[in-house]
């Protein structure tokens, strides 16, 4: 996934992740952009169109879901200067259906951080209204060659504790 700090439009001074398709589930959902004030708060955002939508026509929820991923990992990038990181459980609470054609928004703060575990929750806004809100773990894991191919050849081994 490429990281590119926008200077003009709509997105200036946002930083747009972008993953070409390439077959690979985050190029489906599309560019994804995030900026950070001098505080440390981050924000989110992500354009919807009818491919995001569920059976009723509103955001679906796994769309949205996969956006608060997304979200989560932009909240903790300056963690992650060493390290990668795995979700391992987020709870997503829905307030609101989404419409279509209108970006959605996330905010969100770390609540802790320990020496592999990080603990995160934020919210989902769409114009104001609230979409979903969210709490999260996350482990840091270490940085390995990104698979190739088809993908990874074997499941990663991580060690507890």
């Amino acid at each position: 996934m490429t990281r590119e700090l926008m200077n003009d439009g709509e997105h200036a001074g946002w930083t747009r992740w972008r993953r070409e398709p390439d077959g690979r589930f985050t190029s489906m959902l599309g560019d994804f952009y995030f900026r950070a004030d001098a505080g440390g708060a981050v924000e989110c955002r992500m354009a919807t169109d009818r491919r995001h939508t569920n059976g009723l026509g509103y955001l679906h929820g796994g769309f949205i879901m996969s956006f608060i991923d997304m979200a989560m990992f932009a909240f903790i990038f300056r963690q992650l200067e060493n390290n990668a990181a795995v979700t391992l459980s987020c709870a997503t609470d829905f307030l609101s259906a989404g419409i279509v054609g209108k970006h959605i928004e996330a905010s969100g703060e770390i609540l802790k951080e320990t020496g592999k575990m990080l603990f995160v929750r934020g919210l989902v806004t769409q114009e104001g209204e609230k979409i979903a809100s969210f709490t999260s773990t996350m482990r840091k894991v270490p940085r390995l060659p990104r698979p190739t191919g088809d993908g990874a050849a074997s499941r990663p081994v991580t060690k507890a504790g």
